[in-house]
């Protein structure tokens, strides 16, 4: 978290917002903290429960609300996501001032299962098939999705770059020319309704549990929601498996193949795969380059990276100077498989 959020935040909010939802503050576990404070917590049922703080510099209140929405609606409709849960007001957003700004409160019902790393023997064909007919399921639903007038629009997720991610990349012409190529091209693209909607835009492994016993993927933070192109909700997936589990182009374009034909056919169980989509595949593997590109610069000190740190901007910088993707698909022979 920025050090200007830290500034606001201290155990007196934690303790309003735990208050609000019935959730004892010695039961709160933190779980993490990159964009919102995320606590684990035991509700007043007994039952385990998130509770998450969402600083206004990050969200307004109105963008939240939004947020939870659009989860409520997939909830509703049997998506494998964690339900919202209300305060003691009945509220599913609760506000606490902090000097100036504040901090909107929001709890969940915690997924069922465990997480999986990319080095773990679940990390398989069977999960990546569920994966994507998890993220199909999503599409099929949120194409009938219908934002009521009092709800306010998520943001297009390119539109947002400028805001979210350009203004922390490094004055660099020749790194931003190359950045404006990829956006450009992002934004030339069609937006009808079997490509183009309201996405999770962030279904990582990272952003899911996986239930072993009844082969379910329940998914969580939304916070990332955004109205783009359905391709990307493939991209992202595809992307932080690769990169997380090989560090070498040869592995990465290996596995990024297996991966993509097994995910593919979960998909397809639930929605039919967008062939046009499909071949922009590697467009929004370049993208989620600049984004991250940005995201680093933004979180991280540039004047005291660690080697690790300097290795991953490197890589990047690289990939986005040759433009080339994290992965090099043949994308022509999977689209043949399906």
């Amino acid at each position: 978290m920025e050090q200007e959020v830290e500034q606001y935040f201290n155990d007196d909010i934690l303790l309003q917002a735990a208050t609000a939802y019935q959730i004892p503050f010695t039961s709160l576990i933190k779980l993490g903290s990159f964009e919102n404070y995320v606590f684990q917590g035991i509700n007043s049922h007994g039952k385990e429960v998130i509770l998450r703080l969402t600083h206004s510099s990050h969200r307004t209140e109105e963008q939240v609300e939004s947020e939870l929405h659009w989860l409520s609606y997939l909830h509703k409709n049997d998506a494998p996501v964690c339900g919202c849960l209300p305060s003691i007001k009945g509220n599913f957003v609760e506000t606490i001032q902090s000097e100036d700004t504040a901090f909107f409160v929001s709890s969940f019902e915690k997924a069922i299962g465990c997480p999986v790393k990319v080095t773990d023997s679940l990390f398989d064909n069977t999960l990546f098939y569920k994966w994507g007919e998890t993220i199909g399921r999503f599409h099929r639903l949120t194409v009938n999705y219908t934002r009521p007038d009092f709800i306010t629009k998520r943001p297009d997720l390119v539109e947002e770059y400028s805001k979210q991610f350009a203004p922390f990349l490094p004055n660099n012409q020749k790194v931003l020319s190359k950045v404006s190529e990829v956006l450009q091209a992002v934004k030339g693209l069609p937006k009808s309704p079997a490509r183009y909607g309201l996405i999770h835009s962030d279904v990582h492994s990272g952003n899911f549990f996986y239930d072993e016993a009844t082969g379910k993927i329940t998914v969580f933070d939304f916070d990332d929601c955004s109205y783009h192109h359905f391709i990307s909700d493939i991209a992202i997936p595809l992307y932080y498996s690769a990169w997380l589990k090989y560090d070498n182009q040869h592995d990465r374009n290996s596995f990024g193949h297996e991966f993509l034909m097994h995910f593919l056919k979960g998909y397809q169980t639930e929605r039919s795969i967008h062939i046009e989509s499909l071949k922009e595949i590697l467009l929004f593997l370049k993208l989620r380059d600049c984004e991250l590109y940005g995201v680093f610069h933004k979180k991280w000190d540039t004047n005291n990276l660690n080697d690790r740190q300097k290795g991953l901007l490197n890589e990047i910088y690289q990939r986005i100077m040759n433009d080339q993707p994290l992965i090099q698909l043949n994308v022509k022979r999977i689209i043949q498989s399906l």
